[in-house]
């Protein structure tokens, strides 16, 4: 049996940013010491409810701590983010992590998250469905093209390429009906 753990890096007492943050790289130290397999580091904005907004980097410096523990986003909340970037530094995370990461990606579901985003929460279903799209064809190694209904991308290459091929591990988060057939999909 593999056992992980999960860091959402909370400070609902108002903690010092930098306490939680030492906390958390302990945290995921101790878990490879105990032999635990992976850790996961769920992205969240503006409250404490979660103070990791690019879980991509913290995985990035744990993985840099540690020599086994495999590194995991529980998630990257596609939406929020152009598919380009997120293609990239997953690219970037698995080569510095030495084909260690797992990469969780869900739609999100804090409103509030959106709306300071200038998106609205309703829309994500769309920017999901062409992000992915985007984000398959990015990890393929070649130069692709992508005309959307929201991304139009000319043809363009993705660098780095995943050290694990044909990209990491993914995992998709599904909460609603939609979210569930789009994971299926």
């Amino acid at each position: 049996m593999d056992i992980g753990t999960f860091l959402l890096m909370q400070s609902p007492s108002g903690r010092p940013s930098q306490e939680i943050y030492a906390r958390g790289i302990e945290q995921a130290q101790a878990a490879e010491s105990l032999g635990y397999r992976n850790v996961w580091l769920g992205e969240h904005h503006f409250s404490t409810y979660g103070l990791l907004s690019r879980p991509c980097q913290l995985a990035t410096y744990i993985a840099a701590k540690t020599t086994r523990l495999r590194v995991g986003t529980a998630v990257i909340v596609v939406p929020l983010h152009h598919p380009l970037i997120i293609a990239e530094e997953i690219a970037m995370l698995d080569i510095l992590s030495g084909g260690r990461l797992d990469i969780g990606l869900g739609r999100g579901y804090q409103r509030y998250e959106f709306e300071r985003f200038g998106l609205k929460l309703d829309a994500g279903g769309g920017r999901w469905d062409e992000s992915i799209d985007i984000l398959m064809k990015s990890f393929e190694g070649r130069p692709f093209s992508y005309d959307g209904k929201l991304f139009h991308i000319p043809e363009t290459s993705v660098y780095p390429q995943p050290m694990q091929k044909p990209h990491p591990p993914i995992w998709i988060t599904a909460q609603s009906e939609y979210a569930i057939d789009a994971a299926v999909r």
